[in-house]
């Protein structure tokens, strides 16, 4: 992997809106954005919209040279074009989209996002990087034994009609004059990760099975010059320190330095926040942005483990390293 010289992360979707908190100079929250860009008063018809789902633009400088990667598209459409198009975000630089797993709050938007990169770029096709598990029907099961599907992600054959050229792969990957790391399947080392309880998918024949493990996630890193390895984790159902764990495996002599992305802590997996929380410790971060489905009791914990260096994410927040 190329070391980068700078990274500016654009959160486009998030669960959150918040641009009271106070943030360092590095930061920029929606409302400065929108007074840098020229906006005379505060309105509510100036703002992002907060959804559940996640996505982030990453746009990273090598010397002269600029390369920019879509992580993700939040849930459905309209929080993705209204979001991007308040913000004054140039979709034509984007050289690549990946999905971070198969969940539709993450991929909803692909389809979307497509057609507005093609329309910005004069319609060159876009690599598209997926698993080839995303595709399949998941649900969850109500304790009276009910399966309650989740949308589908959209198809190759919809994300190649819409602009994508799509790879499917289980390998890690490369991408754009190699600033960007794409990660493979993710090894589940601790003992206390145990994925997405409860979730299964739909076999070929129709069954279900249970699918807690969803081998299908991958996360985005890049090698900072002066800091180390950023990692883009959109949900964490591998588990936050697996994460971490297969990162500092893969690039065993590039210090972590910080982590961007849902961490999964919230809801049936919050039982494992402490344990989360102490194991964090050993990779020594100095910049820790949780969002999405982190959940505010973890979001709580690890500030107050690890004070400042826990930046939230919300949405139109903007991040230079």
């Amino acid at each position: 992997m190329e070391v980068v010289d700078t990274a500016e992360i654009i959160v486009l979707v998030d669960n959150a809106s918040d641009s009271l908190s106070s943030t360092p100079d590095s930061v920029e929250t929606e409302f400065a954005r929108h007074r840098r860009r020229g906006m005379p008063w505060l309105s509510g018809k100036c703002l992002c919209c907060a959804a559940h789902g996640l996505s982030c633009l990453i746009t990273v400088t090598a010397g002269a040279t600029r390369q920019t990667l879509l992580f993700d598209t939040g849930p459905e459409e309209w929080v993705f074009e209204r979001n991007v198009q308040r913000l004054g975000v140039d979709l034509a630089p984007v050289g690549a989209l990946v999905l971070s797993h198969g969940h539709w709050d993450h991929g909803g938007a692909m389809p979307q996002a497509l057609q507005m990169i093609g329309m910005a770029n004069g319609g060159q096709p876009v690599p598209t990087f997926m698993h080839p598990d995303m595709f399949a029907l998941r649900a969850t099961r109500s304790a009276d034994g009910q399966f309650r599907p989740m949308e589908l992600v959209p198809s190759e054959a919809v994300l190649s009609g819409c602009g994508g050229r799509v790879i499917v792969t289980r390998n890690e990957q490369l991408v754009l004059n190699r600033a960007f790391y794409v990660s493979g399947e993710i090894p589940r080392v601790t003992p206390f990760e145990r994925g997405f309880p409860g979730q299964h998918r739909q076999t070929v024949t129709g069954e279900w099975e249970l699918d807690e493990i969803m081998l299908d996630e991958r996360f985005v890193a890049i090698s900072l010059s002066g800091k180390g390895l950023v990692v883009f984790t959109a949900c964490s159902h591998a588990g936050l320190i697996n994460v971490l764990s297969h990162a500092q495996a893969r690039f065993p002599t590039t210090p972590l330095y910080g982590v961007f992305g849902g961490f999964h802590l919230s809801g049936s997996t919050e039982a494992i926040i402490p344990e989360t929380v102490k194991a964090l410790a050993s990779f020594d971060l100095r910049l820790i942005a949780p969002g999405h489905c982190t959940g505010w009791r973890a979001v709580s914990a690890l500030a107050g483990a690890y004070g400042e260096r826990v930046i939230p994410m919300s949405v139109g927040k903007t991040f230079r390293l």
